[in-house]
């Protein structure tokens, strides 16, 4: 019996950082394919502190792109998370800004 091949899911990931307040410079990861809620302007965020939650684009809109040397601790602790899952493996692709196409992904997803 031969080796059943998988396919690789890839997921976008976007690194956004807190402009002012008491956790300026915090460093949030959004999925923007990924619903937060059933509503459908709402992703799934991850964060070191609280780890998985929602966020919406009204906040995401408040944040700055964060840089390669902010977020990527969050990202390595993200690859052990997502592609070490022993279910479904996923590679992350880390992306620079939503898109219409991550939002009709992300909507889609709430219809399955």
């Amino acid at each position: 019996m031969g080796a059943m091949a998988s396919e690789t899911i890839i997921v976008p990931v976007l690194f956004r950082a807190e402009k002012s307040g008491d956790f300026k410079g915090d460093v949030t990861a959004v999925f923007p394919t990924l619903p937060g809620t059933n509503d459908p302007w709402t992703m799934t965020c991850y964060a070191h502190v609280g780890q998985h939650g929602t966020c919406s684009k009204d906040w995401y809109w408040t944040t700055r792109a964060a840089k390669p040397a902010e977020y990527a601790p969050l990202l390595a602790e993200l690859k052990r998370i997502y592609e070490n899952d022993p279910g479904e493996p996923a590679r992350l692709k880390v992306v620079q800004r939503l898109t219409p196409a991550y939002d009709r992904e992300r909507r889609a997803a709430l219809r399955h």
